[in-house]
Formats: C-alpha cells, sequence, structure tokens
C-alpha cells in the first residue's frame, strides 16, 4: 500500500465520505469512531495523479461508475442533481404541453370549422353528409359529371367570394381597392382577386369513332387574374378576354385561389389574445383520371398576421400579464432544461473519458487479452444520458416556437406540437432509468433487454412473410377491395387484421362477380389471420416469456457478469452478506421507492465500506 499521510479535522464541511473509516488498515488501528473528518494528502506525479496503483485505482473507478446515485449519495454525498431534475422536468413539460394544448385547441377548432365554413360557402351543393370521416364513407367523392354543372360550380365560387361579407356569419372580409392598382392574389391588402389556373396538355385531340387521338404531353400552365363580379361568367371570361376554351380532352385541373381576412375572438380565454389569421382558399377540380368524372376538392391555407388591437376592458391589461407570465413560464423551462443538458452531457464526457483509460490500459497493460468490443464498452454512453439529451433539445426547441406563437411572430403549430409532444414522450420514458435501479422494476427493463435480440430477428423474418401477403393482396384484390386499392392501405388492412378490427368488413366488402377472385380472398384472409394471430403472435409471447424466466433464474443465481465488472472486483474482499457487490450497489435489492432511498441508509453500506477501503479513501477523486 502507497505512503499516505492522514490530517484530521473537524471542520463542518463534508469533502469526504461518511463513513468514518480507519485512514489505513495496517498503521492505524485505533478507534476512529470520534473523528468528524478524514482528508488525504498523497504524494502527486509530475502529471497531477496520486502516486498509488493505478490498475487499483481504475478499479475502485469503475465500480464506483457502476454504482447507482443512493449509493453515490450515502458514499459521497453526491446529491442526485440529475434524478431531481428530470422529475421536475417531466412536471414542468407536462404542464407546459397541457397549457399549450389548451391553447392550440381553440386554435384546431376555429381552423377546422372554418375550412368547413368555407365548403358550404364555395362549393356548390355541398352538405352535411359530405362532411363524415374518410373512411367508412356515408357517401362517395364529391364531383361533378356534367359541362353545366362545372361551368356553373366555378361561377358559384366566384359569386359567393364577391358577397362574402353579406354572406356569412363569420368575421370574414377583404377590403376594395382600386382596380387600377397591380393585382396580387397574396396582397395583404385582401382585394377581391381571384386566379383561375389551368394545368393541361399543350395539345389534345381525340376521335373516340376510330380510337385515335393526337397528344403532345407536354404540361403547360394558364393562370389568369381577375376581379370578382356578380356577373362573373367563366366560359364568357376565357373565350373573350384570353380567346381560351376549356378542353376537358387537354385539361388536368383548373384551380381557383384567393384569399380572406379572418379574426378569431376567444372570449378572453386565459393566456389568450384575439388572433387575426389570412386564409389562403385554394378550389380544385381534378380531371386526371378522365372518366367524366371531375373531383371537386377545397384546401385552406391560415397564416398570423399582426391585429390592430383595442382592448376597451378595464380588466385588459390583465390578459397581457397573463400572456407575460405564460412567458416566463416558458423559460424557466428553457433555464430547467438547460441544466439538464449540461448534466447528462458531462456525465457522458465522464463516462468516454472512463472508457479512454479502460482501454488504453488493456492495450498497455494486458494485450495478451482480447481487445474490448462495443458491447462491452456502451456502458460507458449511457442509452439513458442520450435520450434525456434529445429531450432537452426537443424542449428547448419546441419552447422557442411556443414562445413565437404567444408573441404572435410566428404560427407553426405544428412544429411546437410535435416537438413539445415528442419531448413529453422522452421525457416520461428517460425518468423510468431510475425506476430500473430497483428489483421489482428492473425485471421489466431486464426482460426486454434480454428478449430484445431474439425478437427482432423474429419480427424481421416475419415481416417477410408479411411483405409477401401485403404485395400479393395489393395486385390481386386491389381492384375488387377498397381495403386493399393502395399498397399504404393494404399495409394497415393486414395490420388490423392481426389486431381483430374490422374484420367482417375487410371479408364482406369484396366487389366482383368472379367465382375465382372470393375463393382467393377467402383462402387469402383465413390463411393470413391464422399464421399471423394464432401462429407469430403467439410465438412473440413465448419469446418474452422466455426471456422472462431465464431473467428470474438470474435473480436466484446472480447476474452474468461483463469483463469490466470482473476486472473491478478482482481487488475486494467477499461481502459478508449473501448479496453480490455489484448487485448490491446497483441497488437492485432496494425495495424502497426510488427518492426514499436516498434518506434511508442501506443495512449493507458498513460492510460494503469495510471491504472497499480503498474506494471509500479515494472517492473524491471519483467524478
Amino acid at each position: 500500500m502507497n505512503n499516505a499521510v492522514a490530517k484530521i479535522t473537524s471542520a463542518g464541511h463534508r469533502d469526504v465520505p461518511l463513513l468514518d473509516l480507519p485512514v489505513d488498515e495496517i498503521q492505524n488501528d485505533s478507534d476512529t469512531t470520534s473523528i468528524s473528518t478524514v482528508q488525504i494528502e498523497q504524494p502527486s506525479l509530475p502529471n497531477g495523479h496520486p502516486s498509488h496503483d493505478a490498475e487499483k485505482h481504475l478499479r475502485a473507478k469503475l465500480r464506483y461508475f457502476f454504482m447507482s446515485p443512493c449509493w453515490k449519495w450515502h458514499l459521497k454525498r453526491q446529491f442526485p442533481w440529475k434524478a431531481w431534475f428530470q422529475f421536475i422536468k417531466i412536471i414542468l413539460v407536462t404542464a407546459q404541453l397541457i397549457l399549450f394544448g389548451i391553447e392550440r385547441q381553440t386554435h384546431v377548432i376555429f381552423i377546422s370549422e372554418s375550412n368547413t365554413t368555407f365548403h358550404h360557402l364555395f362549393i356548390r351543393g355541398w352538405s352535411a353528409s359530405d362532411e363524415t370521416l374518410p373512411y367508412p364513407r356515408a357517401s362517395g367523392d364529391f364531383a361533378v359529371y356534367t359541362n353545366k354543372e362545372f361551368l356553373d360550380s366555378i361561377n358559384f365560387a366566384v359569386h359567393r367570394f364577391n358577397n362574402l361579407a353579406n354572406l356569412s356569419l363569420g368575421l370574414f372580409d377583404f377590403h376594395d381597392h382600386s382596380s387600377s392598382k397591380s393585382i396580387d392574389i397574396n396582397s395583404e391588402k385582401g382585394d377581391r382577386v381571384v386566379k383561375l389556373c389551368l394545368n393541361r396538355f399543350k395539345t389534345c385531340r381525340i376521335d373516340p369513332t376510330s380510337h385515335t387521338y393526337i397528344l403532345d404531353s407536354e404540361i403547360e400552365d394558364a393562370c389568369f387574374t381577375f376581379n370578382a363580379t356578380d356577373s362573373f361568367d367563366v366560359e364568357h371570361y376565357l373565350l373573350h378576354r384570353h380567346n381560351e376554351t376549356i378542353s376537358y380532352c387537354g385539361l388536368n385541373e383548373l384551380t381557383l385561389k384567393f384569399a380572406i381576412h379572418a379574426i378569431q375572438l376567444k372570449n378572453q380565454k386565459p393566456f389568450s389574445l384575439p388572433d387575426c389569421y389570412h386564409f389562403s382558399i385554394k378550389i380544385t377540380f381534378d380531371n386526371n383520371v378522365r372518366t367524366g368524372k371531375i373531383r371537386v376538392h377545397l384546401n385552406s391555407q391560415a397564416k398570423f398576421r399582426t391585429c390592430n388591437r383595442q382592448i376597451i376592458n378595464q380588466n385588459s391589461s390583465s390578459t397581457f400579464v397573463r400572456r407575460d407570465l405564460l412567458i416566463a413560464f416558458d423559460g424557466f423551462v428553457v433555464f430547467i432544461c438547460v441544466i439538464s443538458f449540461t448534466l447528462c452531457f458531462r456525465s457522458l464526457w465522464h463516462g468516454h473519458k472512463l472508457c479512454k483509460e479502460v482501454r488504453l490500459f488493456y492495450k498497455t497493460k494486458r494485450p495478451e487479452e482480447k481487445s474490448l468490443t462495443w458491447h462491452e464498452l456502451q456502458i460507458f454512453y449511457s442509452f439513458w444520458y442520450i435520450l434525456m439529451i434529445i429531450t432537452d433539445i426537443f424542449v428547448i426547441s419546441g419552447t422557442i416556437i411556443k414562445i413565437g406563437i404567444l408573441c404572435k411572430v410566428m404560427d407553426d403549430y405544428n412544429a411546437a406540437g410535435l416537438l413539445l409532444g415528442l419531448s413529453s414522450l422522452l421525457s416520461w420514458v428517460s425518468f423510468l432509468r431510475y425506476l430500473s435501479f430497483f428489483r421489482k422494476y428492473n425485471l421489466l427493463f431486464v426482460t426486454i433487454k434480454k428478449a430484445l435480440p431474439l425478437l427482432l430477428r423474429f419480427l424481421f423474418c416475419s415481416f417477410i412473410i408479411y411483405c409477401g401477403f401485403m404485395f400479393c393482396g395489393w395486385i390481386v384484390l386491389g381492384p375488387y377491395h377498397t381495403k386493399f386499392r393502395t399498397l399504404s392501405t393494404t399495409f394497415e388492412t393486414l395490420f388490423g387484421l392481426i389486431n381483430g378490427d374490422d374484420m367482417y368488413t375487410t371479408f364482406a366488402n369484396l366487389e366482383t362477380e368472379s367465382i375465382h377472385i372470393w375463393i382467393f380472398s377467402e383462402i387469402y384472409l383465413y390463411s393470413f389471420s391464422c399464421l399471423f394471430i394464432y401462429v407469430i403472435s403467439s410465438l412473440v409471447i413465448a419469446l418474452i416469456i422466455d426471456g422472462y424466466e431465464t431473467v428470474k433464474e438470474y435473480y436466484t443465481g446472480g447476474f452474468p457478469k461483463t469483463r469490466l465488472q470482473i476486472f473491478s472486483e478482482e481487488d475486494i474482499r467477499q461481502l459478508s452478506s449473501a448479496h453480490d457487490w455489484q448487485d448490491l450497489t446497483t441497488a437492485v435489492e432496494s425495495k424502497s421507492a426510488c427518492f426514499p432511498c436516498c434518506f434511508r441508509t442501506p443495512s449493507d453500506l458498513t460492510d460494503v465500506a469495510a471491504r472497499d477501503v480503498y474506494l471509500v479513501r479515494h472517492i473524491n477523486s471519483f467524478a
């Protein structure tokens, strides 16, 4: 054992272990229970490291690295800051998400119902039955089938747009401006400007009687801009103003575009001010299939605009105060996440330095042994810390966007919702790390880790069979079954069958009079259901149960140790209890909850400290 000089102090500050232990087992045989603090002063080498044995010191560093936060707290009084910050972050992120969800709910309802209103205002013949969800459809596609219906639908939309302020019950309007000014469909001034575009083949002439056609497949776009009037007639306008006619042979799409201004009032709900929007409306008449059925679609895109606000209310200032408080709360969330990011990155950096030290030791001191594999070294790069760092990045990014929305400088609700939603999910998942230190909770994580490699290989083989069924069903049943019409719907339908979703409809909705297709569909659907529901799903459960049984044996006979764990325990004596050193200090035997364990001294603490004196003496040199 290297020489050491013990300096006894009675200072109130504790920089060394909580336990009062002999400085040297040989040199100090006296009772030291009355000593308040023991500090170790050791001669240093030129590089700043103590002169004690490097290999022994590396083993002690590894043992300390493998310890749980609770054991580090009891041995070194190293407070589990990361655990507490993760707990605080979960509460803050969840509260932030709820507040954002309430705000976004009013936004989504306004945009969605405004879009429905636009359908009723500008689509000729639109009714409530056309507002049902895509599946199951209560009616077919909304379309026009005659020349008169097509032209009347275009004229109807233009006339309705011109009389919007008189017809609509919503807060929609535009301003009149001199027609001599330049016309811009995206103008902020809100002129009654309509932009009509024809997407068509450059040349298209057909003669169905002789089955002949002349076609130039080059696509051209012809766009015309005009002010809406009550007397507008699209056929007359194109012919007399632009010498154009609509050829259904060459026409791919006809689109109408115009803009509408709107204000959303929210009844002065908490943290909310009225919002101003600029709606870009696009009505599409889709003739790409050329079956005589022209589908009609309306799409509206909303963008924030600055409001010229004036709130006449004695309590109006409180609305701005609430908004400022919410921005301050978001700023506090960012502050907590920055600290969490720093702590997790610091832990990863210390793990990386220890990894380099271990690799260098095995390369120089034990060259005859097999090099450490990535599987053995990945313990230094905790997946949980990486997950927490990603979570912090998502929270910070989403919160910045959210603050921009509150300040009315952006309206990217989708990006903010995606980032905050993912961050909330990952925050809750990453907190499971601290539950994994305890035996009753750790069983779930160890079982998943044990079964996952074999499970992934099995699912990969199952996916190959799944792809075979998917492509076969799509090409054979697609023409006769709406649920197999595309590859994506086929994939979703088969996945739904595995989960027992809508099975009767899948069997019953086949539209064919061919007995061969009907027989094939029956064999196909029954074989797929039996194979994946009864065979593959059962085997997946069996693989997980097998992993569970293996892990239960580990709890009885001990967990297998890695080379690094075996190396770290080479110089410590066996504990007096039946516990294994690694299993004990990683808290797999702990029966208390996560945070109370830090305030409840483990019964084996003295035993561990007495048999690992070197670690206790040098614990302050470990990060």
